[in-house]
């Protein structure tokens, strides 16, 4: 490498090329999409978390705007697209077929039983795929990656501090800020409680994920620790007994994960793994097995000591939820609606009852009163059972798989910090996918979204960002 007179070092081809135009214009419009897809996240999580039709409209078109820019960027770059984004392959999968369903078949009709709002949740799906797709493209420098888990954080414990501030504070039957928000309805800025419970058991997966992960210093686990307390503490008082378990669910993988992955060498180590007798007995084990219980122990017996009488009481009510509705048409269990829902899957196995179509197939399988018939499954899984059918259940296996590939990637490779990330929202994963066995948080749009934001924080593939590319470069070349 030739030095100008001036003794200024030559950079190398490739940070040439991203210091010409066209990559100045590229890393311009990817800060701009990049910044512009987190602005989205707390903007959905404010209105009751989006769940109007004007958000959704304007949730699609901002996503239809930024996959422009995403072109634009590529065209001066020269690329694309990154390996990580394989997983938006799924949903994207899942919204064509609820647009084949809604296509009229000669001679036959069409599958969905409700065309128009299979052509709605088509569309819905493929904004949600877009997002976690530009999402994972844009995500590409460890910085953004902690700007990303930062934000996800931010939202859900500001969401979870206004949840406690709201039932400690609120007086007037209707209006806490949102005309909405009745008295002893939902928690927070939700008007259900079990949706809530899903954003903040995604955030305190997180938290407590990268904490226990030590992808970064103490100072900094400590404040991740600080923010999952009041992400916990929500999730009791909200008294949703699917947030219970599913937190449950979390404490007991990070328990399993700490216990079983083997501790690297420590800095008392000697070079030959030779430490102390305190350390050894701290890394041994047996003590790792009890810190994870006494882990388990302190949030089960927590839970139940903040949450009181009204937890007991929802716990206990588990039993009535699980039996049938004894006859009583104006009564309706989840035992009720799961049958029902098994007895539609039954009957169109193949591709389901149409995607999106659910609400008005069951009404003809379900038997109690009209006032009161199902929406939804109560159980995601299921009701893609009814809704896709059998090519429904291959897709959600392929993106499981994807996932698990995408992640086993990141912990293996990725830096610690991006390990830590990736253990995290891996934690914020399983509980969605064991609250998502009794309920359906994920159809609120704010969830949606920051599941999409979870996913690309468990798969996408950072770098050093091409200043510290330049920097480094110009360092090794005096």
């Amino acid at each position: 490498m030739q030095r100008e007179d001036r003794g200024e070092p030559v950079p190398s081809a490739g940070v040439r090329e991203s210091l010409g135009p066209g990559g100045r214009w590229a890393r311009r419009l990817s800060a701009v999409i990049f910044y512009a897809l987190l602005l989205l996240l707390p903007l959905s999580a404010a209105p009751y978390a989006s769940v109007e039709p004007w958000w959704g409209a304007f949730f699609n078109a901002a996503v239809l705007l930024l996959a422009a820019l995403w072109a634009l960027e590529g065209a001066f770059r020269g690329r694309w697209f990154s390996p990580a984004q394989v997983l938006a392959v799924a949903p994207l999968m899942l919204a064509a077929l609820a647009l084949l369903q809604s296509a009229p078949l000669p001679g036959f009709g069409t599958i969905s039983f409700d065309p128009y709002e299979s052509r709605l949740t088509a569309a819905r799906l493929a904004a949600f795929a877009a997002y976690a797709a530009l999402l994972i493209r844009y995500t590409d420098t460890e910085r953004r990656l902690r700007a990303l888990v930062l934000t996800l954080i931010a939202v859900g414990a500001a969401s979870a501090l206004f949840g406690i501030a709201r039932q400690a504070a609120q007086r007037e039957e209707l209006g806490f800020l949102l005309p909405l928000l009745r008295r002893g309805a939902g928690y927070a800025q939700f008007i259900n409680r079990n949706s809530f419970a899903f954003l903040a058991e995604m955030a305190f997966g997180l938290a407590a994920g990268v904490a226990a992960g030590g992808g970064t210093s103490r100072d900094r686990s400590l404040a991740y620790v600080a923010a999952a307390l009041p992400l916990w503490a929500s999730l009791v008082l909200a008294n949703s007994r699917g947030g219970l378990f599913s937190m449950l669910c979390q404490v007991i993988f990070l328990a399993a994960v700490f216990f079983m992955v083997r501790p690297g060498r420590g800095p008392r180590e000697g070079p030959r793994g030779g430490s102390p007798a305190r350390l050894r007995f701290l890394r041994s084990g047996a003590a790792r097995f009890a810190a994870a219980a006494l882990a388990f122990c302190v949030v089960a017996v927590g839970a139940v000591w903040l949450g009181g009488d009204p937890v007991a009481d929802r716990v206990e009510s588990v039993r009535g939820e699980a039996g049938a509705g004894q006859g009583d048409p104006a009564r309706v269990s989840r035992a009720d609606i799961w049958r029902d829902t098994w007895r539609l899957a039954s009957d169109y196995p193949l591709t389901g009852a149409g995607v999106g179509g659910y609400a008005v197939a069951i009404r003809g399988y379900h038997r109690a009163s009209g006032v009161m018939a199902p929406q939804q499954a109560h159980n995601d899984y299921l009701e893609l059972a009814a809704s896709g059918g059998v090519v429904g259940l291959a897709l959600l296996a392929l993106f499981v798989a994807l996932l698990v590939r995408g992640v086993r990637s990141r912990l293996r490779s990725g830096t610690p910090f991006a390990r830590a990330a990736a253990l995290g929202a891996l934690t914020g994963v399983i509980g969605v996918a064991a609250h998502s066995a009794v309920d359906f948080g994920l159809h609120v749009t704010g969830n949606a979204l920051f599941f999409a934001a979870l996913l690309a924080v468990a798969t996408a593939e950072t770098r050093p960002s091409p200043e510290a590319v330049a920097q480094k470069t110009n360092l090794a070349n005096y």
